[in-house]
């Protein structure tokens, strides 16, 4: 688990607020007690530990901050060991750095001493949501000043290296015991982009996982009186792209859950639906860790 030294709770009226304190392990391992399924469940933007330094360069406070969250996806999620599945959750918030891209989509307009490579311009870093993001969810800038290219590379080397370090172990423990491993990367979206939708599913349009993992997953939202809706508007991102590899027998689905669902969004906090959400989410886990798998491997 996480040390979170000192921490100084920041919204009282949830009972698993955000916190400004460093953060001493980066990446948070929750394993069953016998791994019963090649699943594994990874929440990459649900970390809600400021780091001190963080606040202290940011333009924007903390509740403008916590607005870029996938809040409290890692509760939605957190009975999955129980069904035999593990989980892998960063605990360093996501405007700090974004695990979900990858680490050549550094931004020349954050860091006064990088020059923009050919390689760096992607979408994602012209729209200041690169590895380190420089605007917030509402298209704020995040920072008051730049950063250097040093600060951004230390935080891939403490932060996005070993949460990733952690889906590698992992998925290969997954494909040594089961001779495959299925990563399901959970997400929330915001209730405007969602469209009405409950669930988006995303494979990258076929070809991240397959076909069978994204109408099981489906079927089971589906059954749950959910709805769903396969790549619009989110087909999955780096982590689902670069773990998807059907081939060699390593499967990568995201699941991106409407975040009216369960959260106020205006506060960030958990709203009356979220026992019933995560219930939900707790008996598809369960269903899919129980289901025979074996049919798809290579």
């Amino acid at each position: 688990m996480t040390s979170a030294g000192s921490p100084q709770p920041l919204a009282a009226m949830d009972s698993a607020p955000a916190v400004i304190a460093r953060i001493d392990e980066p990446v948070i391992v929750h394993r069953p007690d016998r791994q019963r399924t090649p699943l594994l469940v990874a929440s990459p933007h649900s970390g809600r530990t400021y780091p001190p330094d963080l606040i202290a360069q940011a333009a924007l406070p903390l509740n403008a901050l916590r607005r870029s969250e996938d809040a409290y996806v890692d509760l939605l999620i957190d009975e999955a060991p129980l069904a035999g599945i593990t989980t892998i959750l960063a605990p360093f918030p996501r405007v700090f750095i974004d695990p979900n891209r990858s680490t050549r989509e550094l931004d020349s307009a954050l860091f006064s001493d990088l020059e923009q490579t050919r390689a760096g311009e992607t979408p994602h870093v012209q729209a200041g949501l690169g590895v380190v993001p420089r605007i917030s969810a509402d298209g704020r800038p995040l920072y008051s000043a730049r950063l250097s290219v040093a600060e951004g590379r230390r935080r891939i080397a403490t932060y996005y290296r070993p949460y990733h370090g952690a889906i590698d172990v992992e998925l290969k423990a997954a494909c040594d015991v089961f001779g495959l491993g299925i990563l399901i990367d959970v997400h929330s979206m915001p209730a405007a982009a969602a469209g009405g939708v409950d669930i988006v599913l995303g494979d990258r349009h076929g070809t991240s996982c397959n076909p069978l993992i994204m109408s099981r997953l489906e079927t089971a939202f589906r059954d749950a009186g959910l709805s769903v809706r396969r790549n619009r508007p989110y087909a999955g991102g780096y982590t689902t792209a670069f773990y998807g590899k059907p081939a060699q027998n390593r499967h990568a689905i995201q699941i991106e859950i409407n975040r009216g669902l369960y959260l106020d969004e205006e506060s960030v906090t958990r709203s009356g639906t979220f026992p019933a959400t995560r219930t939900i989410l707790t008996n598809v886990l369960t269903g899919l860790a129980n289901s025979d798998w074996s049919e798809i491997r290579i």
